[in-house]
């Protein structure tokens, strides 16, 4: 038998309880990706012309700088794998895959239209909700076609 204040004690601990830290897809000129507590996490993209970067990030794992590695994403079940060289960017190891933003378009528009992408790192895997996605790599294609 639970005590009488039990439905009471259950409201102040969900009333109580830290907010989710705050995530989401967005978009800045020639970056988008996905960010928590305003730092890129997990992957983005970026684009200098017609080239592209899709950059992962967010795992606590260092790799030898320039050391190649590769990387599985799957967006809703289909898979790709991606050629990545390892960064240090301000203390922290981004696996960093570059190509031609035709090549990748393909990658670009599943994670626009997807539900959730699944990566798969040499530090482990992670999945990403692409809710939002789609206005930021739409947002990221724009900038980056030339006018």
């Amino acid at each position: 038998m639970r005590p009488a204040g039990y439905p009471v004690l259950c409201l102040a601990m969900l009333l109580v309880s830290p907010p989710a830290a705050a995530q989401s897809w967005r978009a800045s000129g020639t970056t988008a990706g996905y960010y928590v507590d305003g730092v890129a996490n997990g992957m983005f993209l970026r684009c200098a012309g017609s080239s592209l970067t899709v950059n992962f990030t967010g795992f606590p794992a260092r790799f030898a700088d320039g050391a190649a590695y590769r990387v599985g994403v799957s967006v809703d079940g289909l898979a790709r794998i991606l050629d990545t060289r390892a960064h240090r960017v301000r203390g922290r190891t981004v696996l960093v895959h570059a190509g031609a933003l035709g090549e990748l378009r393909g990658l670009i528009e599943d994670l626009r239209k997807g539900k959730a992408a699944e990566i798969s790192t040499p530090a482990g895997r992670y999945t990403l909700p692409l809710t939002g996605s789609g206005s930021a790599l739409g947002a990221l294609i724009a900038a980056c076609t030339p006018q």
